[in-house]
C-alpha cells in the first residue's frame, strides 16, 4: 500500500503543510513516512513545528534534536524549535506583559543563549502570566504553550521577511514592575492581594522585556524555499482571506476519539474566521489531517516501524508529553515518580517535586463559599489530589482523576 495523504479535496495537495511534531515515536513515525515517500516538499512551504514545553523528558529533547539533524540533512524540511515567552508592550495607555514566543535552538539555554529552556521555565512564566494554574478543566497550558505561539510563528513564517519581527517595546529595560503589574491587576477588577499577587508576577516580571528579531536560517539548516508572499508583512490567519495550509497530526487509529475532537474542532473553526470569535485554538484557514489512522496504523505498527532503526525514543514507559501531566491520571503519575530514571533532573519537570513546589507556589487559596475553612485550586482543580499527596503515595481522593485522559491538542 502506498503510504500517501488522502486529500479530502484536491486544493489541500497545494497548501503548505505544517506537521506538529509531538516529540513521541507516533508522530515522528508519521514525519519520517511521509519525508521518506515525498509527501512533504520544502518548495510548498512545508515546516515541521516542536513546541518546547520547557517540561519534556531529557531523553525526549535528544529523541528531537536527532529527528530535527535527519529530517534537515536528509529531506531538506525546515524543523523548527519554538517555545513561549511574554514580552513588554503598550496596552491601553500603560505598558504590560503581553504573549509572544521565540526559535530556540537544539541546545540547552546553558550552551547558548538562544537555546531551549528545559527546567520548567516557560511553564511558570505561562502559568505567572495567566495567574492560574492549569487543570483537566482548563488546559490553558496546551493553548498557550503549543496552540497560540504556533499561530504567531505561522504567520510569519507564510508572510514576508527572513524571520519573526521584533516583539516588544524598543526601551532597552523593562518598564512593567510587580508594582505596576499589581496596579493594573486591581485597576481591571483583580481580587488577588498585594502579597499573593507579588508572588505569582515574580517568573512573569522578570522574563526579558522583549525579544530580538530572529532569522529562519539561524535555526534550521534546511535550505529556505518557501514560495513567495502574496503579501508584505505576516499573514493574516483570521478573517476574510485567511491563509490555508494542511496541519499533520500524529494520531493513531486506535486514537479514534482523539481524531474525533479534533475534527469537530475543524468544523467550528471554518466558521470562525471573525477576530472576535472566541475559537482561536484552531485558525479557520488550517486544514487537519490523521495520516498515521488513514493507515490503520495503531501502537503495533508504529513499533515496527522503530524496529531495527539506529535511533528510536528512549524515555521511560509514561514519560512523553510533559512528564508529570495532570492529563495522565494519577495512577499513572505516581508510577512515574516511583519508576527507576538515571536521566532524571532533581528539580526540573522530570522530578515530580518540580511540579509539588510549582502548584504550591501558584495555587489560589480563596476562603471557601460556605464560610468554612479555604478552598485551594490545583493542578486538578478544586477537589482534586494535590501533586504533594501523588509524590507521597497517596495519589486519589476520589477516583475522578485515577485513569486520566491525554487530551488531542496536546498532540499539536
Amino acid at each position: 500500500m502506498k503510504l500517501a495523504i488522502a486529500y479530502r479535496s484536491p486544493a489541500h495537495a497545494d497548501m503548505p503543510h505544517v506537521v506538529k511534531f509531538s516529540g513521541g515515536r507516533s508522530s515522528a513515525a508519521l514525519t519520517f513516512r511521509l519525508a521518506e515517500f515525498g509527501q512533504l516538499r520544502p518548495e510548498r512551504g512545508d515546516v515541521v513545528l516542536f513546541a518546547n514545553t520547557s517540561a519534556e523528558h531529557p531523553g525526549t529533547y535528544e529523541f528531537v534534536r536527532e529527528c530535527k539533524r535527519r529530517l534537515e540533512r536528509d529531506h531538506g524540511l525546515p524543523f523548527l524549535w519554538y517555545e513561549f515567552c511574554t514580552v513588554e508592550d503598550g496596552s491601553r495607555g500603560a505598558y504590560a506583559r503581553r504573549a509572544s514566543y521565540r526559535l530556540v535552538l537544539p541546545v540547552p539555554d546553558g550552551d547558548d543563549p538562544r537555546g531551549y529552556r528545559s527546567r520548567g521555565e516557560a511553564f511558570e512564566e505561562m502559568i505567572s502570566y495567566q495567574g492560574m494554574l492549569p487543570n483537566p478543566h482548563t488546559r490553558s497550558c496546551t493553548a498557550k504553550l503549543k496552540l497560540y505561539p504556533a499561530h504567531d510563528l505561522l504567520a510569519e513564517w507564510f508572510g514576508s521577511g527572513d524571520g519573526p519581527r521584533h516583539a516588544g517595546h524598543h526601551a532597552g529595560r523593562s518598564l512593567v514592575t510587580p508594582e505596576r503589574a499589581f496596579e493594573r491587576h486591581r485597576a481591571y477588577g483583580g481580587t488577588q492581594d498585594d502579597k499573593d499577587y507579588r508572588k505569582r508576577a515574580r517568573r512573569m516580571t522578570e522574563a526579558p522585556a522583549a525579544r530580538p528579531p530572529q532569522r529562519w536560517s539561524d535555526y534550521t539548516e534546511a535550505p529556505l524555499a518557501r514560495p513567495a508572499p502574496a503579501a508584505q508583512g505576516p499573514a493574516d490567519l483570521w478573517g476574510p482571506g485567511a491563509a490555508e495550509f494542511v496541519t499533520l497530526l500524529g494520531l493513531r487509529a486506535d486514537e479514534r476519539r482523539r481524531i474525533d475532537r479534533v475534527e469537530s474542532r475543524s468544523i467550528l473553526a471554518e466558521g470562525a474566521g471573525g477576530r472576535a470569535c472566541s475559537i482561536r485554538t484552531q485558525p479557520p484557514g488550517e486544514r487537519p489531517y490523521f495520516p498515521l489512522g488513514d493507515w490503520g496504523w495503531g501502537a503495533d505498527e508504529v513499533a515496527a516501524f522503530w524496529d531495527g532503526r539506529d535511533f528510536a525514543l528512549d524515555i521511560p514507559e509514561g514519560a512523553g508529553n510533559c512528564v508529570f501531566c495532570f492529563m495522565k491520571g494519577t495512577r499513572d503519575l505516581a508510577r512515574v515518580a516511583v519508576a527507576p530514571d538515571p536521566r532524571r533532573v532533581p528539580c526540573a519537570p522530570s522530578d515530580i517535586a518540580w511540579w509539588v513546589r510549582t502548584e504550591l507556589r501558584y495555587r489560589r487559596e480563596e476562603p471557601a463559599r460556605n464560610g468554612n475553612g479555604v478552598s485551594r485550586f490545583g493542578f486538578f482543580g478544586l477537589r482534586g489530589p494535590e501533586f504533594a499527596e501523588i509524590a507521597a503515595g497517596r495519589p486519589e481522593r476520589n477516583g475522578r482523576y485515577d485513569a486520566g485522559d491525554m487530551a488531542c491538542d496536546c498532540t499539536d
